[in-house]
């Protein structure tokens, strides 16, 4: 009887730790904000913020709390709202992408940008909001 009360008390507290090792491991993440006030993605391990307004659109790069100089890269990017297909084509601004605005009648929209970097390299990021 007392090894049955032993085992159990054993399995409770391994039990108990392996739940708090979980929890200090959730702390460890990091969350996407944005700081522009845009839709935050991350694709390996670059965070793209997507900024659109009626006046300009605008697209933020940051590699391991890094920014990007994005002066020479450039993207297209693919806005599917209500049925309808936009494209932007935006251009490298120093520390962003930026294009022509798109006037969203609501803000639900999905968007697909293809970012060809300075050196060739492609990115695609998908962004989506309620």
């Amino acid at each position: 009887m007392k090894s049955i009360k032993l085992l159990t008390t054993t399995f409770g507290l391994v039990l108990a730790l392996s739940s708090g090792f979980a929890v200090a491991q959730e702390k460890d993440e990091h969350k996407l904000e944005p700081k522009h006030g845009g839709v935050v993605v991350e694709s390996n391990h670059i965070e793209y913020e997507l900024v659109v307004k009626p006046e300009n659109v605008q697209l933020h790069a940051v590699d391991h709390g890094k920014v990007m100089d994005l002066s020479k890269a450039k993207a297209k990017v693919v806005f599917l709202v209500a049925g309808q297909k936009m494209e932007r084509t935006l251009a490298g601004q120093g520390a962003l992408l930026s294009g022509e605005g798109v006037d969203l009648k609501g803000s639900a929209y999905t968007a697909v940008a293809t970012v060809e970097f300075a050196n060739k390299k492609k990115a695609t990021v998908r962004f989506k909001t309620n």
